[in-house]
């Protein structure tokens, strides 16, 4: 016999999403994230991060690694819920691909190069060159949508 779950539940249910935590420099995939990247999962209130689908959605906790580019923005041990695709700025925090993995960082397309701003103290830019503008949706796996302090 089913299990019925009472009205309470299945709204409270509907009022929060499931986010998959990666681990530190795995790539989301272009559809889903691998089984193996996935360290975690976070669960947060829907409202935090506006109309976007639970498919659409992926996090990252900060690590000393992304430092270099998000001093001042944000510390070990946050975390930052993405969404795939969304514009880029200068103000908003990526998850980039690089050859390394995925890094995150605040980004700005300068001619064809797509270049990873530097955090607060920090001197030296980064740039990746694109093949093209278009390149940078194949670049950028995601924007972030909610930043959570630790």
């Amino acid at each position: 016999m089913p299990k019925k779950v009472s009205r309470t539940a299945e709204s409270a249910a509907d009022e929060v999403v499931t986010i998959p935590l990666l681990a530190d420099g795995a790539d989301p995939g272009r559809t889903v994230p691998s089984p193996m990247a996935i360290r975690d999962r976070l669960v947060v209130d829907r409202r935090l991060v506006e109309d976007y689908g639970p498919d659409r959605l992926f996090a990252y906790e900060v690590s000393r690694r992304d430092l270099d580019f998000l001093r001042g923005l944000a510390s070990a041990g946050d975390c930052i819920v993405f969404r795939r695709g969304g514009r880029i700025a200068p103000d908003r925090i990526c998850a980039v691909r690089t050859r390394r993995g995925v890094v995150l960082a605040r980004v700005e397309l300068r001619g064809h190069s797509l270049v990873l701003l530097p955090g607060e103290r920090a001197r030296n830019v980064a740039p990746l060159e694109l093949e093209d503008v278009k390149g940078v949706a194949g670049v950028v796996a995601g924007t972030h949508v909610l930043l959570i302090r630790r």
